[in-house]
């Protein structure tokens, strides 16, 4: 079975492959909107103004048409930036989520079936436990102002680049929420697997080793290492250089005479190079994975995405002080959890 590669090439090449609609809500004057969303083979439709910006700010039945432009404009900066955590993540969407959770709710089912003997007590089954942090629900927020200037100068471009931005931070926001703890994280040795360093016989080395023998033979002792540990991994995360070699070292080849099969036990492939931006005289760095290192992942069991509500966008009064036409401002309130030590083998790459 081929390895499935998802990053973000690879998840805008999948959208140009159909097409899809969704609705996406929004909120004016407290009351409730929703904005149509279409994708038609990887073109979004985009709202185009057929009057002067200024217009569109006059009244609530412009406006509306002004809310729908800013959610389509926001969601078409979203699909430059798809989220590429999802195959790790269980996802969990309740509006009544407490604003903290304990570790121990997150549980999962654990039921085995054993022959029964006449006059013996059934097993029941029971729940167990993830070990992990306590997760909390945290807001986050962003706005957008539109000037009084860019309404006089009908400077819609302006309008629309800022709009794309606010989409792209916050799945850039939600692509590190999720997948920066796994790479941030202190692992203990027993979560850790070094290069092991072969020659091109396949014999081990000090110096002089084969590049890509080595990696996959590295990649093979973390799969063992994990099995070893119960905790079997199928998901790889790796840095966007390393994904080419990562792919070469999984399939098969051949060496001096030797066949090398594909190597078997990791199903999907992550890329994630991380992503900045420089907002006013402040710079936001979202770090990736490292070159040398990359993290087999078990998912969904200790992985848990948890969202109170997703990203809210709605209009709010304008500022003449500053001369501020208008403002928009989103926010979501989510939380992560997400038991690290039971579920990620650390693997240190040779270089290449």
């Amino acid at each position: 079975m081929a390895v499935k590669v998802i990053s973000i090439e690879t998840l805008k090449d999948a959208k140009r492959q159909g097409t899809f609609e969704q609705k996406v809500p929004f909120t004016l004057n407290h009351r409730e909107y929703a904005a149509i969303k279409r994708i038609v083979n990887g073109e979004m439709e985009v709202f185009s103004f057929n009057r002067p910006l200024g217009e569109m700010i006059t009244t609530d039945a412009v406006r509306k048409e002004l809310m729908e432009k800013v959610v389509l404009d926001v969601e078409l900066g979203r699909e430059a930036t798809p989220v590429l955590f999802t195959p790790i993540y269980e996802r969990l969407e309740d509006s009544n989520f407490p604003e903290v959770f304990e570790a121990k709710w997150a549980q999962r089912g654990v039921v085995v079936f054993a022959e029964h003997i006449e006059g013996q007590e059934v097993r029941f089954g029971h729940l167990q436990a993830e070990q992990g942090p306590i997760a909390r629900i945290v807001t986050y927020a962003a706005g957008i102002e539109y000037t009084e200037d860019m309404v006089e100068y009908n400077r819609t471009f302006d309008m629309e680049e800022i709009n794309r931005a606010f989409g792209e931070a916050y799945n850039a926001l939600l692509n590190h929420l999720h997948l920066g703890p796994i790479i941030t994280y202190s692992y203990a040795n027993a979560n850790k697997t070094a290069p092991v360093l072969v020659d091109v016989e396949g014999n081990p080395a000090t110096s002089g080793y084969h590049k890509l023998l080595s990696l996959r033979e590295t990649l093979k002792q973390g799969l063992a290492d994990a099995r070893k540990e119960k905790r079997p991994g199928t998901i790889l995360l790796v840095a966007g250089e390393r994904l080419e070699h990562v792919q070469e070292a999984l399939g098969s080849f051949y060496v001096r005479g030797t066949d090398y099969p594909p190597l078997s036990g990791i199903e999907q492939i992550i890329a994630y190079d991380g992503w900045e931006a420089e907002v006013g005289k402040k710079k936001v760095t979202y770090n990736g994975v490292a070159n040398d290192k990359a993290y087999l992942i078990r998912p969904k069991r200790g992985f848990k995405e948890l969202i109170k509500h997703d990203l809210r966008i709605d209009a709010t009064m304008p500022d003449l002080s500053r001369l501020i036409e208008a403002q928009i401002v989103g926010r979501a309130r989510r939380g992560v959890f997400a038991a690290l030590p039971e579920n990620v083998q650390e693997i240190t790459l040779p270089d290449f």
